[in-house]
């Protein structure tokens, strides 16, 4: 199975589980005064039981394609400009780091300067300058950097999730 096959599996499994536990609350009870669901009274017990049971299964097959997909992330690697990553360093620098890193880079500015600026009093008779502590062109370069390897890493990602095979975890 190819870790996007396990991914949508997991979806699917979602569903059905969440559908499951809305039959199971619709058969779980009755009314004195009505007929079953099913032919009988224990045969709509049986189907609970059932749906329960198939829940449960579900929920290990859930968990075992859920600790494939994350033993396969952080047992491939790629390479991606010229350094080494696994797939759930990759993860993390798309989901967290680079936009954290470009906010980063955006706090490069003199805003908090310019705030003083309006009640600084003179000095020595001179009205003060707001002084920049960054390069600007450094600045803008990084941004741009930190934006393209989270593209980068989405489209690797996409190519990645559909050629790798998930790798069993041993028990």
């Amino acid at each position: 199975m190819k870790i996007i096959e396990g991914m949508k599996r997991l979806r699917v499994i979602e569903k059905r589980m969440e559908s499951q536990r809305n039959a199971v609350t619709e058969y779980a009870s009755k009314l004195s005064t009505e007929m079953p669901r099913f032919q009988t009274k224990e045969d709509q017990a049986k189907e609970v039981a059932s749906l329960i049971q198939s829940n449960n299964d579900l929920c290990a097959e859930y968990l075992r394609i859920k600790r494939s997909i994350e033993y396969t992330n952080l047992k491939v690697t790629v390479e991606l400009q010229g350094k080494a990553y696994s797939i759930s360093d990759l993860l993390v620098v798309k989901r967290k780091l680079a936009d954290r890193m470009v906010a980063t880079y955006r706090a490069l500015n003199d805003t908090v300067a310019r705030d003083r600026l309006r009640n600084a009093p003179k000095f020595d008779g001179e009205t003060p300058k707001v002084e920049i502590l960054y390069d600007e062109r450094t600045k803008l370069d990084n941004i741009r950097k930190w934006q393209d390897l989270a593209d980068i890493i989405d489209s690797r990602l996409e190519v990645i999730n559909a050629t790798t095979d998930l790798i069993e975890m041993e028990e």
